[in-house]
């Protein structure tokens, strides 16, 4: 799911042309400087003589890391819509011609009508024994192979785009209403005697394709929300660290009544 949402906001990045690429790492740069350099000198407004150790500076580096690529994702994810459609047309182009998909397919609908008793299947060889075909004759099996199909389509997209395929629940396959509502429509249409196997792969692209549409919003302010909280968790420790130590040393001077003799103590050696 995270190379899946690192490759959405790479190709969002580079939608807007190389030009503008530079701009946003320019601006990831400069807001991950900033915070870094908050984050060690923030304590300066109650404590002027704290000094930030080395292994803070480092974990502000860490965060500052992390700073700098939530910027980058923030700003990549404007363009999701047009970067997600043409993951869904790619996908689209591979699926219908997937031949282990289809055998696949193929064998899960073969045992599903067998296991059903819809159909009598004297006469069809296995998938095993090089069998091709299966009965299909009755509207039950029509919509069963439909859901296989379909079902195993949506589930190869979620495998192939997993961030996308959990917001437009993928795995759950087709509604057998929409299966039984197409199966209706071919046959009043004329289009064939029999209804195609692979027409449940056409029934899952369309599906992907409607529910992108009509969520893809929703997705985007989703994922920044998780980007601004990932942000936040993510300061707090250092600042908290930081922010506590530099106020337990201001307490320490405060108590002994003469700073100017802790000045020179490493009162947050101990806390390292």
């Amino acid at each position: 799911m995270v190379r899946n949402f690192i490759q959405i906001v790479a190709d969002g990045l580079r939608l807007d042309g190389a030009a503008w690429l530079f701009v946003y790492i320019l601006i990831a740069v400069g807001f991950s400087a900033l915070i870094w350099w908050a984050c060690t000198h923030y304590t300066k407004l109650w404590n002027k003589v704290y000094e930030v150790t080395p292994s803070f500076h480092v974990l502000c580096a860490l965060a500052a890391v992390i700073t700098f690529g939530a910027t980058l994702g923030f700003i990549g994810l404007k363009n999701m819509r047009p970067v997600a459609e043409q993951m869904v047309a790619d996908w689209a182009e591979d699926v219908v011609e997937d031949v282990g998909l289809s055998q696949t397919c193929f064998r899960d609908a073969y045992y599903a009508i067998k296991d059903a008793g819809l159909e009598d299947m004297r006469g069809y060889r296995t998938p095993e024994s090089g069998g091709d075909l299966i009965p299909i004759s009755r509207k039950e099996t029509q919509i069963l192979v439909g859901q296989i199909y379909a079902g195993n389509a949506c589930r190869d997209f979620s495998a192939r785009y997993p961030l996308i395929g959990h917001f437009l629940k993928a795995e759950e396959g087709v509604p057998a209403e929409i299966i039984a509502r197409d199966v209706n429509v071919f046959f009043r249409s004329g289009r064939g005697r029999t209804y195609p196997l692979e027409q449940g792969f056409v029934l899952a692209i369309e599906k992907i394709s409607s529910d992108l549409q009509s969520q893809c919003g929703r997705i985007v302010r989703t994922c920044r929300g998780w980007l601004v909280l990932l942000f936040f968790l993510v300061q707090l420790i250092p600042f908290a660290l930081i922010g506590y130590l530099a106020y337990k040393e201001l307490s320490l001077m405060k108590r002994a009544g003469r700073p100017s003799e802790y000045e020179g103590m490493d009162f947050y050696a101990d806390n390292i």
